[in-house]
């Protein structure tokens, strides 16, 4: 059996306001082609569908539209979960029409048996040719009411109660199997440990050996380890945004998100597996590299160094839309936005500043306070830098965190208008 593998398509996201309609429509039908080519019998969609709960109408255009055109293709099974990023009542509330289609959505586990999220999968001639444990992400609540022990250990939560909730689903599998010679893979929407390519202790601009860069993972949503997945031909994940192993092990994948989703994933290839399974042996994976509409890159350095590589930019005229994050270490005295701005002024009307962030210094003030600077370096804080502080401070967050930076979009506009009133 063949199937595509992907997750974490975030639609209607919108990365510092930047327009994606374009990437959207240039990967899906680049992934509609894909199925094509491979003569993928199924496709499998690993939660994270959209970027919020209540996306907007063109981001269910774009879901409802590509699902409609695998119809007559050679992929005759779709299988949907539902992420920690989804509304599970909007995935499911189109479950039965989509099931006339072939199309099996879990959104959440809320009132399903075990038997509700297996699945069989088959061929154009209605062949079972494998069967599929569709779970979907898991809210700690949920873990809670599988388990009988209510004092068992938090720290013994997460992996106690996935292995039972995965051992049930496995069961229900092979029943449903019953002793026929056709793989069985599974879903899941969660952060496993021992990833390849992630090296603790190493900084975050390095790569591993296979080119894979070392990311900080937010949400680690239990940090399950490989031994709660049953001994399925393939396990089919969610949640981390690049391609890699679980545990060195080549039959427990992300796929990781098909686009990029932050500045520190810019440098990062982005792929589709293309996994060919059988009862019996290894899986078989083709990572498919997913086109790019749009550049993304992280500048860093000081601000003469940034200055200067911006100068680069004038020198040439690129055909896709670039977009820059400008990560400056801050001069006390200096304000970024008036040194760079002739620089920026001068560059080519496809490349765009998506976001300013001040880099990581020795002494740099934290998100506690302000502790660590002397009273002439505050004095010579710029408005949006202390109220950057102050809001960060309030809230608790790392400066560098996602949660931080969805704060400061939120709020930093709101004080900048009020500022400039």
């Amino acid at each position: 059996m063949r199937f595509i593998h992907t997750a974490d398509w975030h639609l209607g996201n919108q990365m510092h306001d930047i327009d994606r309609h374009e990437e959207v429509l240039q990967f899906l039908n680049w992934l509609k082609n894909q199925i094509i080519e491979k003569k993928a019998e199924a496709l499998v969609i690993s939660g994270d569908i959209f970027d919020t709960v209540n996306p907007s109408v063109e981001a269910r255009r774009f879901y409802y539209s590509f699902l409609a055109s695998l119809v007559g293709t050679c992929c005759h099974n779709i299988i949907i979960v539902g992420g920690n990023h989804d509304s599970a009542v909007l995935l499911d509330s189109a479950k039965q029409l989509l099931e006339v289609l072939d199309i099996r959505v879990v959104g959440s586990i809320n009132n399903l048996s075990a038997e509700d999220m297996v699945f069989e999968l088959f061929d154009g001639d209605k062949n079972a040719i494998g069967i599929c444990i569709a779970s979907p992400f898991v809210r700690e609540t949920e873990l809670r009411n599988l388990l009988d022990d209510s004092d068992i250990e938090d720290c013994d939560l997460f992996s106690v109660a996935y292995k039972q909730f995965y051992e049930n689903l496995y069961e229900a599998a092979e029943k449903l199997r019953a002793g026929r010679n056709i793989p069985v893979i599974a879903t899941g929407h969660l952060y496993a440990r021992d990833l390849e390519g992630r090296l603790n202790g190493v900084a975050s601009n390095v790569k591993s050996d296979d080119g894979v860069k070392v990311l900080d993972v937010l949400g680690t949503l239990g940090n399950v380890p490989s031994s709660v997945f049953p001994p399925v031909n393939y396990v089919a994940l969610g949640h981390i945004h690049y391609a890699t192993t679980v545990a060195g092990n080549p039959a427990i994948r992300y796929s990781g998100s098909p686009f990029v989703m932050g500045f520190d994933e810019a440098e990062i290839n982005h792929y589709v597996l293309c996994v060919d399974v059988e009862q019996g042996s290894a899986p078989c994976v083709e990572k498919l590299e997913t086109p790019t509409a749009a550049v993304f890159r992280r500048i860093e350095g000081t601000l003469g160094e940034i200055k200067e590589r911006l100068s680069a930019f004038c020198k040439f005229s690129p055909e896709k839309p670039v977009y820059l994050e400008l990560c400056y270490k801050r001069d006390i005295g200096s304000n970024a936005y008036e040194f760079l701005s002739d620089a920026i002024a001068a560059l080519p009307e496809n490349v765009h500043i998506a976001s300013w962030k001040i880099a990581e210094q020795e002494n740099h003030f934290s998100a506690i306070g302000f502790d660590s600077l002397d009273a002439e370096e505050v004095k010579n804080l710029d408005d949006q830098e202390v109220f950057s502080q102050l809001i960060l401070a309030r809230e608790g967050l790392s400066p560098d965190s996602d949660e931080a930076k969805a704060v400061l979009e939120k709020f930093l506009p709101l004080f900048l208008q009020i500022a400039g009133e």
